[in-house]
């Protein structure tokens, strides 16, 4: 791949570029590049109040009516604006309120969503009309909101790239990249992929790019910076060792999951995944949600909610101060603003000022409270606030390194923006004291750039490692072992119901693009279709698809023609996997065309668990 030869590396797209955007728990972003300068990728730089940044809170904002307002710092900036303009005007007098011409915008009346992503890692109860609230707890569609998010970076993007050169560029030019972490589900996949056509994407012209890989394939193409930093990177050792086949571990920290996975260089070239990818919620927003916890214990359970109900503009301030405050968290004290009425309601609650709460509490000593309103942590209390998320980062990597095949591993790259908190940085140097870690110039920015190299060389992964077990349901014979609950008679022979046949197993190595054959006899069907579901487990050897951990994954829907009981017509489908997505299709044998039959639907609410019929 990109040793030595990087610059008679060609893109393979046909398209005038390749957008990519990373669509982020807690961040979001776009970056492009063109095809004939494929390796110097161009990211959008927003602007906040107090800094520049690369990437925009994945925060949106939506009109009464459920149409776009704004996203990123805009969408954040209109809605305290709202919620302070309300309560300007609950303080003032009302009937001077009520006759201002242009009366304030009441904030319960919007949507406010932010970081909705998560809801897609729960892909075991995840389906097209799944719903999410927002921040007052108004439910909403989530495939509509991801799509319209997904809308306005997409049309964003276009303008921004239209500002750059002369001739007009459109969708049809643009070959479109979609990133999603390696440890989502198929189910989730394929919620992105729906709620980016609904965006507006044709769906011919989208790629997912996982996360990790994409981090992966960056550090070997991207174009170095001045490496002042002893901390970053160094490219040319990384390809180096890439270049000796050495095995390495991609450690993707982001604001909502942990991605991790490790790669080695093939004999033709392209990266292979050596074990299937691993991780969690183990990103940024556990940081959050410990110093929630932290005030409820304070304030007493419930207390944010009514926080909220009471004063969302000092809500959104607090959480605001305190997310820039975390990112230097661990390293000395960090003062929090506790807004007044926070304050007042502890105080209203608990019966005593914050000061007493403390000092009768396991924080007396480490968190102080002073006349200025000021809440002072020690940093040993921040250090706290992180522990889940290290504890788990941890973890994940000593399951891998006790992996005999990855025993012999000792290099570790950190991407990702929860990447750059050097509280976790020096927590995991501390704890792997014999391994490597490499950290590139822009950890926050690896899998978005990587990911549009990635829409220029989609065959840079050419082998992946499955992390389940895929099969279908089966009727083969009985045998004497098998239960006699599970006995049938089809076609005039005895047989077991419910069987899952495994097309892949969990833990084997899949080429990208292999494809898989299966050939059945179709003896139940209705109305001239027949249903086939297709079933995943974590087991590497399941046994029947009823089992503990076995789920129905979807259905695939095929019209078969009528025939005689005695002659059921046979059918072959054919799984395509080691892509960042599942394919399928299905022919009636004997036919020599493939049978045209709706997707292979993961998205119905049919399938979850207490409604299969």
């Amino acid at each position: 791949m990109a040793q030595g030869n990087e610059k008679e590396s060609k893109s393979k797209k046909n398209k005038l570029l390749v957008a990519a955007i990373d669509f982020g728990t807690t961040y979001s972003g776009y970056a492009f590049s063109w095809m004939h300068d494929w390796r110097t990728v161009q990211v959008q730089k927003h602007t906040s109040e107090k800094f520049v940044s690369s990437k925009a809170p994945t925060v949106l904002l939506l009109k009464p009516d459920r149409s776009f307002l704004a996203f990123g710092y805009g969408a954040e900036n209109a809605f305290k604006d709202m919620t302070t303009d309300s309560n300007s005007n609950s303080d003032s007098d009302s009937e001077e309120a009520t006759s201002s011409p242009e009366s304030p915008k009441n904030w319960k009346d919007y949507y406010y969503f932010q970081r909705f992503k998560m809801l897609l890692h729960k892909d075991e109860v995840l389906h097209r009309d799944s719903e999410i609230k927002d921040i007052s707890g108004k439910k909403m569609r989530a495939m509509d909101v991801f799509s319209i998010a997904i809308r306005h970076l997409k049309t964003n993007m276009l303008e921004e790239i239209n500002k750059r050169v002369a001739s007009n560029i459109y969708d049809k030019d643009v070959e479109f990249i979609l990133t999603v972490p390696a440890i989502w589900g198929d189910a989730a996949k394929m919620f992105m992929r729906e709620a980016a056509v609904q965006a507006g994407i044709n769906t011919g012209q989208l790629t997912l790019a996982l996360e990790p890989e994409a981090a992966s394939i960056y550090c070997q193409y991207c174009k170095p910076q001045d490496q002042e930093d002893k901390d970053t990177c160094d490219y040319d050792e990384f390809r180096k060792l890439v270049k000796e086949k050495r095995k390495y571990m991609v450690v993707d920290l982001g604001g909502g999951t942990g991605d991790i996975t490790v790669h080695k260089q093939a004999d033709d070239g392209t990266l292979e995944e050596m074990i299937p990818a691993t991780g969690g919620p183990i990103g940024g927003t556990t940081v959050d949600t410990a110093f929630e916890t932290f005030l409820e214990t304070i304030g007493g359970e419930g207390i944010l909610k009514t926080f909220k109900d009471s004063c969302m503009e000092d809500y959104l301030l607090l959480f605001s101060e305190f997310e820039a405050k975390k990112r230097d968290g661990g390293e000395s004290k960090v003062r929090v603003t506790i807004p007044l009425e926070l304050e007042r309601l502890i105080k209203e609650k608990r019966k005593m000022t914050i000061n007493k709460i403390l000092e009768d509490s396991v924080y007396k000593g480490v968190v102080k409270y002073n006349n200025n309103k000021k809440m002072i942590f020690e940093a040993s209390v921040i250090k706290s606030f992180f522990r889940e998320a290290i504890d788990g980062v941890i973890k994940c990597l000593e399951d891998i390194l006790n992996i005999e095949s990855c025993a012999d591993l000792s290099n570790i790259i950190m991407v990702g923006g929860f990447s750059e908190s050097k509280l976790i940085q020096r927590s995991l140097r501390d704890k792997f004291k014999s391994h490597r870690f490499l950290i590139p110039d822009e950890p926050g920015l690896a899998v978005l750039k990587g990911a549009v190299y990635f829409g220029h060389i989609p065959n840079g992964i050419s082998r992946r490692v499955s992390r389940y077990t895929y099969g279908v349901q089966i009727c083969r014979k009985f045998k004497k072992e098998d239960p006699e609950s599970r006995k049938i008679v089809l076609g005039g022979s005895e047989r077991c119901m419910g069987v899952l046949h495994p097309i892949i197993r969990r833990g084997e190595r899949i080429e990208a693009g292999k494809e898989y054959l299966h050939s059945f006899q179709a003896f139940k069907n209705r109305d001239g279709k027949f249903k086939c579901g297709f079933y995943v487990s974590d087991k590497r050897e399941p046994k029947f698809v009823d089992d503990k951990d076995c789920r129905l994954l979807g259905t695939l829907t095929i019209d078969i023609p009528n025939t005689k009981k005695e002659n059921p017509p046979e059918l072959e489908e054919t799984f395509i996997l080691g892509e960042t997505e599942l394919r399928f299709r299905a022919k009636l044998i004997g036919s020599g065309q493939p049978q045209e039959c709706p997707p292979f639907d993961m998205l119905d609410a049919s399938k979850l668990p207490g409604k299969q019929t």
